[in-house]
């Protein structure tokens, strides 16, 4: 994420107004104004990744004489497309929380601490020069490549000729049978010709194996497999209860919630804090009794985020379950003007996903 760095002049005597996001009769934007320094709180956004396997059947050219020729019993004679979901995975971002934009006034004099906002204006740090981290890409493996065979490379120029499909299938069946014939009487020593070293005779068993597997497509058809990968975006205002996360079908993959042709996948949100369970991490607590204050001497906001356990479900699979932080579940807290020292050189560092302090120096 690249960081906007934001110098301030500012004293001991700063204070912070808290600037309604609704009501404004232009759209109030973060960062330095005349006045001082404008910055949201994030909200924390869920990215839903799905990964489906797309599997296609395409009937071969002889499907027909399978039966006949081959004793190839329930060959499918007609095209189909299927669906299956392979995977599930969740990751969080922090976005601007709309409203949850505040200002922080200063005087012309006094020592200059610094604050940093995302591109966003989110907070990020104060007086602390995050290193910009490029991003990571990741280098995903590059898929296999399988090389299409054409069985009519394999066809003999009998069966090219053959006046009708039903001469075809019956010469192409036969041909198999001689290709295993040879594979058989090389693999017992009883070929006219046999390699005399390993290599050549591997190499002459795998070639024999590829007609045999090329000419069968004609008549068992082929398969090929795709996966795809879809991302939802989901930025909850409250707890989510068996709300529709889209559709899937078998035939068609993921859609969109409103398509009724796909069953529903719901996700489940529940604020962890309603649970009898729940228990606050010991860090974070630590972290609020520092920052709390009296909102009179307030500073900066912060978040106090909350926990939510997810769910990710169909009426028969449960995809995907995982308790996160989520900026919106917790509290807006406030950090003392006092804990910035005379020098006004207090480190301070948020998570701008969740809004929470992270380091306090």
């Amino acid at each position: 994420m690249n960081i906007k760095k934001i110098a301030l002049t500012a004293g001991m005597l700063l204070s912070v107004l808290a600037a309604p996001a609704q009501g404004q009769s232009s759209a109030y934007q973060p960062g330095v104004t005349q006045d001082g320094v404008a910055y949201w709180l994030p909200k924390t956004m869920i990215t839903v990744t799905v990964t489906a396997r797309k599997q296609t059947f395409k009937p071969g050219e002889f499907s027909r004489y399978a039966e006949r020729y081959l004793r190839l019993s329930d060959v499918k004679d007609k095209a189909e497309e299927v669906w299956t979901i392979t995977d599930v995975q969740i990751s969080t971002a922090g976005v601007p929380d709309k409203e949850n934009l505040y200002t922080l006034a200063f005087p012309a004099k006094g020592n200059r601490p610094y604050f940093e906002l995302t591109n966003d204006g989110v907070i990020s740090a104060v007086n602390v020069r995050r290193k910009e981290q490029p991003a990571q890409s990741v280098q995903a493996p590059a898929p296999k490549q399988v090389k299409k065979v054409n069985p009519q490379e394999y066809m003999t120029e009998e069966i090219l000729m053959a006046s009708s499909t039903a001469k075809m299938a019956e010469l192409t069946a036969k041909e198999i049978y001689n290709i295993r014939e040879s594979r058989n009487n090389i693999t017992r020593g009883q070929a006219d010709f046999v390699p005399t070293d390993g290599e050549s005779l591997k190499f002459m068993l795998e070639s024999l194996t590829a007609q045999e597997t090329a000419l069968l497509t004609l008549f068992s058809g082929t398969n090929e497999t795709e996966d795809v990968t879809f991302t939802i975006n989901v930025t909850p205002d409250e707890a989510l209860n068996k709300q529709i996360l889209f559709r899937f079908s078998s035939k068609l993959g993921v859609l969109p919630i409103d398509n009724l042709a796909g069953e529903p996948v719901w996700i489940d949100l529940t604020d962890r804090k309603m649970s009898d369970n729940y228990t606050m991490d010991p860090d974070q607590q630590k972290k609020l009794q520092a920052a709390k204050s009296k909102k009179e001497a307030s500073f900066l906001y912060y978040r106090l985020p909350g926990r939510a356990a997810l769910r990710i479900y169909n009426n028969r699979t449960t995809f995907l379950e995982q308790e996160i932080q989520i900026a919106q579940f917790g509290n807006v807290e406030t950090i003392s003007s006092s804990i910035m020292g005379k020098m006004a050189d207090t480190k301070i560092t948020f998570d701008t996903t969740t809004g929470a302090v992270l380091t306090i120096e």
